[in-house]
Protein backbone atom coordinates (compact mmCIF):
# COMPACT_ATOMS: atom_id res chain seq x y z
CA UNK A 1 0.00 0.00 0.00
CA UNK A 2 1.33 3.43 -0.98
CA UNK A 3 0.48 6.35 1.31
CA UNK A 4 0.70 10.03 0.42
CA UNK A 5 1.11 12.91 2.88
CA UNK A 6 1.24 16.64 2.19
CA UNK A 7 3.14 18.99 4.51
CA UNK A 8 2.03 22.44 5.61
CA UNK A 9 4.15 23.94 2.82
CA UNK A 10 2.83 21.66 0.12
CA UNK A 11 5.69 19.20 -0.08
CA UNK A 12 4.67 15.60 -0.74
CA UNK A 13 5.89 12.54 1.15
CA UNK A 14 5.11 9.10 -0.22
CA UNK A 15 5.79 5.95 1.72
CA UNK A 16 5.50 2.25 1.00
CA UNK A 17 6.55 -0.96 2.78
CA UNK A 18 9.28 -3.40 1.84
CA UNK A 19 9.91 -6.81 3.39
CA UNK A 20 13.40 -6.16 4.73
CA UNK A 21 13.70 -9.54 6.42
CA UNK A 22 11.32 -12.51 6.75
CA UNK A 23 9.73 -11.14 9.93
CA UNK A 24 10.38 -7.42 9.45
CA UNK A 25 8.66 -4.80 7.29
CA UNK A 26 10.33 -1.41 6.86
CA UNK A 27 9.16 1.76 5.11
CA UNK A 28 10.82 3.67 2.30
CA UNK A 29 9.94 7.38 2.13
CA UNK A 30 10.06 9.56 -0.97
CA UNK A 31 10.06 13.36 -0.53
CA UNK A 32 9.08 15.48 -3.52
CA UNK A 33 9.02 19.28 -3.63
CA UNK A 34 8.82 19.85 -7.38
CA UNK A 35 12.58 20.40 -7.60
CA UNK A 36 14.23 17.74 -5.47
CA UNK A 37 13.36 14.06 -5.24
CA UNK A 38 14.76 12.41 -2.13
CA UNK A 39 14.63 8.81 -0.97
CA UNK A 40 14.88 8.15 2.75
CA UNK A 41 16.13 4.59 3.38
CA UNK A 42 16.12 1.80 0.82
CA UNK A 43 15.33 -1.54 2.45
CA UNK A 44 17.71 -4.38 3.30
CA UNK A 45 19.10 -5.39 -0.09
CA UNK A 46 17.48 -8.83 0.10
CA UNK A 47 15.92 -9.94 -3.19
CA UNK A 48 12.31 -9.43 -2.09
CA UNK A 49 13.12 -6.06 -0.53
CA UNK A 50 14.77 -4.87 -3.75
CA UNK A 51 11.84 -6.07 -5.82
CA UNK A 52 9.33 -4.29 -3.59
CA UNK A 53 11.45 -1.12 -3.70
CA UNK A 54 11.08 -0.96 -7.47
CA UNK A 55 7.41 -1.96 -7.29
CA UNK A 56 6.72 0.81 -4.77
CA UNK A 57 8.33 3.45 -6.95
CA UNK A 58 6.36 2.27 -9.96
CA UNK A 59 3.20 2.27 -7.86
CA UNK A 60 3.61 5.96 -7.02
CA UNK A 61 3.51 6.78 -10.71
CA UNK A 62 0.56 4.45 -11.35
CA UNK A 63 -1.48 5.71 -8.39
CA UNK A 64 -0.50 9.37 -8.15
CA UNK A 65 0.93 10.18 -11.57
CA UNK A 66 4.35 11.27 -10.35
CA UNK A 67 7.47 9.67 -11.84
CA UNK A 68 9.86 8.89 -9.00
CA UNK A 69 12.23 6.27 -10.40
CA UNK A 70 15.70 5.71 -9.01
CA UNK A 71 17.31 7.49 -11.96
CA UNK A 72 15.48 10.72 -11.01
CA UNK A 73 16.70 10.84 -7.40
CA UNK A 74 18.41 13.99 -6.19
CA UNK A 75 19.87 12.21 -3.14
CA UNK A 76 19.52 9.16 -0.92
CA UNK A 77 19.26 9.90 2.81
CA UNK A 78 19.90 7.06 5.26
CA UNK A 79 18.22 7.54 8.63
CA UNK A 80 20.60 5.24 10.53
CA UNK A 81 23.09 2.43 10.13
CA UNK A 82 20.88 -0.64 10.52
CA UNK A 83 20.80 -3.01 7.60
CA UNK A 84 17.02 -3.05 7.16
CA UNK A 85 17.34 0.63 6.22
CA UNK A 86 20.62 0.90 4.29
CA UNK A 87 21.25 -2.61 2.95
CA UNK A 88 19.66 -1.80 -0.40
CA UNK A 89 22.29 0.81 -1.28
CA UNK A 90 24.39 -1.61 -3.32
CA UNK A 91 21.30 -2.39 -5.39
CA UNK A 92 20.28 1.27 -5.71
CA UNK A 93 23.78 2.17 -6.91
CA UNK A 94 23.16 0.12 -10.05
CA UNK A 95 20.54 2.70 -11.15
CA UNK A 96 21.71 6.08 -9.86
CA UNK A 97 24.75 8.12 -8.92
CA UNK A 98 22.70 10.30 -6.58
CA UNK A 99 24.79 11.29 -3.54
CA UNK A 100 24.26 9.37 -0.31
CA UNK A 101 24.01 11.06 3.07
CA UNK A 102 24.08 9.64 6.60
CA UNK A 103 25.08 10.95 10.04
CA UNK A 104 28.80 11.05 10.73
CA UNK A 105 28.58 8.35 13.41
CA UNK A 106 27.20 5.87 10.88
CA UNK A 107 29.45 6.74 7.92
CA UNK A 108 31.82 3.88 8.76
CA UNK A 109 28.95 1.40 8.82
CA UNK A 110 28.12 2.16 5.19
CA UNK A 111 31.56 2.94 3.75
CA UNK A 112 33.68 0.37 5.66
CA UNK A 113 31.02 -2.22 6.25
CA UNK A 114 33.18 -5.35 6.21
CA UNK A 115 35.45 -4.02 8.95
CA UNK A 116 32.51 -2.84 11.02
CA UNK A 117 30.76 -6.22 10.76
CA UNK A 118 33.80 -8.03 12.16
CA UNK A 119 34.42 -5.59 15.01
CA UNK A 120 30.74 -5.44 16.02
CA UNK A 121 30.40 -9.23 16.00
CA UNK A 122 33.40 -9.62 18.32
CA UNK A 123 31.97 -7.10 20.77
CA UNK A 124 28.65 -8.93 20.68
CA UNK A 125 30.41 -12.21 21.45
CA UNK A 126 32.01 -10.68 24.55
CA UNK A 127 28.66 -9.28 25.68
CA UNK A 128 26.90 -12.64 25.30
CA UNK A 129 29.68 -14.39 27.19
CA UNK A 130 29.46 -11.96 30.11
CA UNK A 131 25.65 -12.15 30.00
CA UNK A 132 25.75 -15.83 30.94
CA UNK A 133 24.51 -17.28 27.65
CA UNK A 134 25.21 -21.00 27.23
CA UNK A 135 27.79 -22.12 24.67
CA UNK A 136 25.19 -23.64 22.34
CA UNK A 137 22.91 -20.62 22.54
CA UNK A 138 25.92 -18.39 22.00
CA UNK A 139 26.69 -20.13 18.70
CA UNK A 140 23.05 -20.02 17.60
CA UNK A 141 22.67 -16.32 18.40
CA UNK A 142 25.86 -15.39 16.56
CA UNK A 143 24.72 -17.35 13.50
CA UNK A 144 21.40 -15.46 13.53
CA UNK A 145 23.18 -12.13 14.03
CA UNK A 146 25.39 -12.73 11.00
CA UNK A 147 22.50 -13.91 8.81
CA UNK A 148 22.41 -12.01 5.52
CA UNK A 149 25.10 -9.59 6.69
CA UNK A 150 27.34 -10.68 3.82
CA UNK A 151 24.80 -9.40 1.28
CA UNK A 152 25.93 -5.78 1.54
CA UNK A 153 29.13 -4.30 0.15
CA UNK A 154 30.73 -1.07 1.31
CA UNK A 155 29.25 1.97 -0.44
CA UNK A 156 30.84 5.41 -0.37
CA UNK A 157 29.04 8.25 1.44
CA UNK A 158 29.13 11.68 -0.20
CA UNK A 159 27.86 13.92 2.62
CA UNK A 160 26.77 13.84 6.25
CA UNK A 161 23.48 14.73 7.90
CA UNK A 162 23.91 17.10 10.82
CA UNK A 163 21.81 19.59 12.72
CA UNK A 164 23.90 22.59 11.74
CA UNK A 165 23.42 22.02 8.02
CA UNK A 166 19.85 21.64 6.78
CA UNK A 167 19.70 20.21 3.27
CA UNK A 168 16.93 20.28 0.69
CA UNK A 169 14.80 22.23 3.16
CA UNK A 170 14.98 19.42 5.73
CA UNK A 171 16.10 19.80 9.34
CA UNK A 172 17.99 16.85 10.83
CA UNK A 173 17.95 15.93 14.52
CA UNK A 174 20.65 13.61 15.82
CA UNK A 175 18.94 11.25 18.27
CA UNK A 176 21.40 8.49 19.25
CA UNK A 177 20.34 5.49 21.30
CA UNK A 178 18.68 3.02 18.98
CA UNK A 179 21.67 3.55 16.67
CA UNK A 180 24.72 5.83 17.02
CA UNK A 181 23.91 7.92 13.95
CA UNK A 182 20.13 7.84 14.19
CA UNK A 183 18.52 10.98 12.82
CA UNK A 184 14.96 12.23 12.57
CA UNK A 185 14.08 14.36 9.53
CA UNK A 186 11.70 17.31 9.82
CA UNK A 187 9.88 18.18 6.61
CA UNK A 188 7.80 21.24 7.57
CA UNK A 189 5.22 19.96 10.07
CA UNK A 190 5.87 16.25 9.43
CA UNK A 191 8.65 14.47 11.30
CA UNK A 192 10.17 11.31 9.89
CA UNK A 193 10.80 9.70 13.26
CA UNK A 194 12.41 6.70 11.54
CA UNK A 195 13.28 4.11 14.23
CA UNK A 196 13.53 6.60 17.08
CA UNK A 197 9.78 6.73 17.76
CA UNK A 198 7.42 4.01 16.53
CA UNK A 199 3.65 3.90 16.81
CA UNK A 200 3.23 0.58 18.67
CA UNK A 201 6.51 -0.85 19.90
CA UNK A 202 9.35 0.63 21.93
CA UNK A 203 12.35 0.78 19.56
CA UNK A 204 14.99 -1.83 20.31
CA UNK A 205 17.80 -0.96 22.70
CA UNK A 206 21.23 -2.58 22.99
CA UNK A 207 24.06 -1.89 25.44
CA UNK A 208 26.62 0.80 24.75
CA UNK A 209 29.24 -1.80 25.64
CA UNK A 210 28.57 -3.33 22.21
CA UNK A 211 28.49 -0.07 20.24
CA UNK A 212 29.36 3.40 21.49
CA UNK A 213 26.62 6.06 21.40
CA UNK A 214 23.90 3.50 21.79
CA UNK A 215 22.45 2.54 25.15
CA UNK A 216 19.33 3.47 27.03
CA UNK A 217 20.78 6.65 28.54
CA UNK A 218 21.45 8.14 25.12
CA UNK A 219 18.04 7.02 23.92
CA UNK A 220 16.09 8.60 26.77
CA UNK A 221 18.01 11.87 26.35
CA UNK A 222 17.16 11.79 22.64
CA UNK A 223 13.47 11.27 23.38
CA UNK A 224 13.50 14.44 25.49
CA UNK A 225 15.30 16.27 22.71
CA UNK A 226 12.72 15.35 20.08
CA UNK A 227 9.92 16.18 22.48
CA UNK A 228 11.19 19.78 22.63
CA UNK A 229 10.91 20.28 18.86
CA UNK A 230 7.79 22.40 18.28
CA UNK A 231 5.14 22.07 15.62
CA UNK A 232 5.14 18.37 14.82
CA UNK A 233 1.73 17.53 13.36
CA UNK A 234 2.46 13.97 12.28
CA UNK A 235 5.20 11.38 12.70
CA UNK A 236 6.19 8.76 10.14
CA UNK A 237 8.25 5.92 11.54
CA UNK A 238 10.56 3.49 9.80
CA UNK A 239 8.13 0.73 10.76
CA UNK A 240 4.48 0.51 11.76
CA UNK A 241 1.70 3.07 11.33
CA UNK A 242 1.83 6.89 11.20
CA UNK A 243 1.93 8.63 14.59
CA UNK A 244 -0.75 11.34 14.97
CA UNK A 245 0.55 12.50 18.37
CA UNK A 246 4.34 12.29 18.47
CA UNK A 247 4.60 14.07 21.82
CA UNK A 248 2.11 11.72 23.46
CA UNK A 249 3.86 8.70 21.98
CA UNK A 250 7.19 9.91 23.37
CA UNK A 251 5.65 10.05 26.85
CA UNK A 252 4.28 6.52 26.44
CA UNK A 253 7.71 5.18 25.47
CA UNK A 254 9.37 6.97 28.39
CA UNK A 255 6.81 5.45 30.75
CA UNK A 256 7.34 1.97 29.30
CA UNK A 257 11.07 2.19 30.00
CA UNK A 258 10.44 3.41 33.55
CA UNK A 259 8.26 0.34 34.15
CA UNK A 260 10.90 -1.96 32.65
CA UNK A 261 13.70 -0.43 34.74
CA UNK A 262 11.69 -1.00 37.92
CA UNK A 263 11.05 -4.60 36.87
CA UNK A 264 14.78 -5.15 36.46
CA UNK A 265 15.39 -3.78 39.96
CA UNK A 266 12.76 -6.18 41.34
CA UNK A 267 14.31 -9.10 39.48
CA UNK A 268 17.75 -8.30 40.85
CA UNK A 269 16.88 -8.49 44.53
CA UNK A 270 18.95 -11.67 44.25
CA UNK A 271 22.01 -11.98 41.96
CA UNK A 272 21.09 -12.41 38.30
CA UNK A 273 22.94 -12.60 35.02
CA UNK A 274 21.69 -10.59 32.06
CA UNK A 275 20.47 -13.83 30.47
CA UNK A 276 18.41 -14.55 33.59
CA UNK A 277 17.06 -10.99 33.66
CA UNK A 278 16.03 -11.37 30.02
CA UNK A 279 14.22 -14.63 30.75
CA UNK A 280 12.24 -13.09 33.62
CA UNK A 281 11.48 -9.88 31.71
CA UNK A 282 10.37 -11.39 28.41
CA UNK A 283 9.70 -15.07 29.02
CA UNK A 284 10.36 -17.59 26.29
CA UNK A 285 11.41 -16.13 22.94
CA UNK A 286 12.11 -17.80 19.62
CA UNK A 287 14.63 -17.26 16.83
CA UNK A 288 16.11 -13.76 16.47
CA UNK A 289 13.83 -12.45 19.22
CA UNK A 290 16.02 -14.28 21.76
CA UNK A 291 18.97 -12.07 20.83
CA UNK A 292 16.82 -8.92 20.81
CA UNK A 293 15.50 -9.74 24.30
CA UNK A 294 18.99 -10.31 25.73
CA UNK A 295 20.26 -7.05 24.23
CA UNK A 296 17.21 -5.18 25.51
CA UNK A 297 17.71 -6.59 29.01
CA UNK A 298 21.41 -5.77 28.77
CA UNK A 299 20.66 -2.14 27.89
CA UNK A 300 18.46 -1.74 30.96
CA UNK A 301 20.91 -3.49 33.27
CA UNK A 302 23.73 -1.33 31.90
CA UNK A 303 21.69 1.85 32.48
CA UNK A 304 21.03 0.92 36.11
CA UNK A 305 24.60 -0.25 36.70
CA UNK A 306 26.04 2.99 35.30
CA UNK A 307 23.87 4.94 37.75
CA UNK A 308 24.72 2.84 40.81
CA UNK A 309 21.30 1.21 41.18
CA UNK A 310 22.84 -2.20 40.42
CA UNK A 311 26.26 -3.54 41.39
CA UNK A 312 28.22 -6.68 40.56
CA UNK A 313 27.44 -9.40 43.10
CA UNK A 314 30.32 -11.78 42.27
CA UNK A 315 33.30 -9.45 42.49
CA UNK A 316 35.72 -12.14 43.73
CA UNK A 317 34.81 -14.40 40.80
CA UNK A 318 35.23 -11.52 38.35
CA UNK A 319 38.68 -10.76 39.81
CA UNK A 320 39.79 -14.39 39.48
CA UNK A 321 38.26 -15.23 36.08
CA UNK A 322 39.57 -14.18 32.69
CA UNK A 323 36.13 -14.27 31.04
CA UNK A 324 33.64 -13.86 33.89
CA UNK A 325 29.88 -14.14 33.78
CA UNK A 326 28.68 -11.09 35.70
CA UNK A 327 25.86 -11.30 38.21
CA UNK A 328 24.01 -8.14 39.16
CA UNK A 329 22.19 -7.28 42.38
CA UNK A 330 20.23 -4.28 43.52
CA UNK A 331 22.44 -1.83 45.39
Amino acid sequence: MIEKFVTSHGRVIYRFPVQSFPELVAYVHIISDGENLLMVDCGSGMALSNKQLLTGLEGIKAEYGETVGLKRLTAVLISHGHMDHFGGLSFVRQFTDAPIGVHQLDVRVLSHYEERRIVASRRLEIFLEQAGVSHQMHENLMAMYLYAKDQYRSTAVQFTLDEETPRYGINFYHVPGHCPGQVCLQVDDIMLTTDHVLSRTTPHQAPESITMNMGLGHYLDSLKKLGRVPGIRLGLGGHEEPIPDVYGRIREIQSAHDVRLNKVLDICTTPKTIAQVSQELFGRRESYHVLLAIEEAGAHVEYLYQRGALVAANVAEIAATRHPVIQYIRA
